[in-house]
This record gives C-alpha cells, sequence and structure tokens, in this order.
C-alpha cells in the first residue's frame, strides 16, 4: 500500500450531506456519477484529503466496523438456534462448531 499520484480527482455529487463532512460523500469516477470509486482506488486521495476529518466520527465509524465484525463473530456460534439452546449451551469460546460447524477461527460473512 501507500499513496501514489493518481490521474483525475474523484467527482464528488453536489448532494453533499454538509460541506464540512464532504469526505463522507460518495466518489465517483465521472460527473455523470456512473461508477463509483472503490475503496482502494481512493488511496491516494484519502491520504491527503482535501479537508479536515473529523476524528471523533471516524472513531465512531471504525467502533460500529469493530462492532459489526464482534457481532457477526459471536452470533456464528449460535445463528439460527432457539433461545432455549443458547441459555443451555451458552457461548464461552470460540472452539469451532455451531450452526455451521465451523472450524476454529473460521468466519462466515465475507
Amino acid at each position: 500500500m501507500g499513496c501514489k499520484q493518481s490521474q483525475r480527482p474523484p467527482s464528488i455529487p453536489s448532494s453533499a450531506v454538509s460541506k464540512k463532512d464532504i469526505w463522507l460523500n460518495p466518489k465517483y469516477h465521472d460527473d455523470n456519477q456512473q461508477t463509483i470509486c472503490k475503496p482502494n482506488e481512493l488511496e491516494s486521495f484519502l491520504c491527503n484529503p482535501s479537508q479536515p476529518v473529523d476524528r471523533k466520527l471516524l472513531n465512531r465509524i471504525l467502533g460500529s466496523l469493530i462492532g459489526l465484525a464482534l457481532g457477526d463473530a459471536l452470533g456464528a456460534h449460535v445463528e439460527s438456534r432457539p433461545h432455549e439452546y443458547m441459555i443451555e449451551h451458552p457461548v464461552k469460546e470460540f472452539d469451532g462448531g455451531g450452526t455451521w460447524s465451523l472450524a476454529k477461527g473460521q468466519i462466515i460473512n465475507l
């Protein structure tokens, strides 16, 4: 990884959430907003953003993503099981098994 120079800055829609949070808006390859930029295509623009990034909001976004991953990991063991099963067999360790017979450390939603 690392920042590299790109040929053209991404197009930002005029329907911005707010001018101060413009970094949250989707970025497009073209002014017609037909093809959206993928995360790996934004790397060079995110290294030196044109506006300051709201660290508090960024931390909330990152916390949400971490919570999503943890919730998925915890839920995989008891997914689609009745409440009674969870009471009788609480998740105490991640040792594999569960609804999907996962190996230890295996993930399901990618």
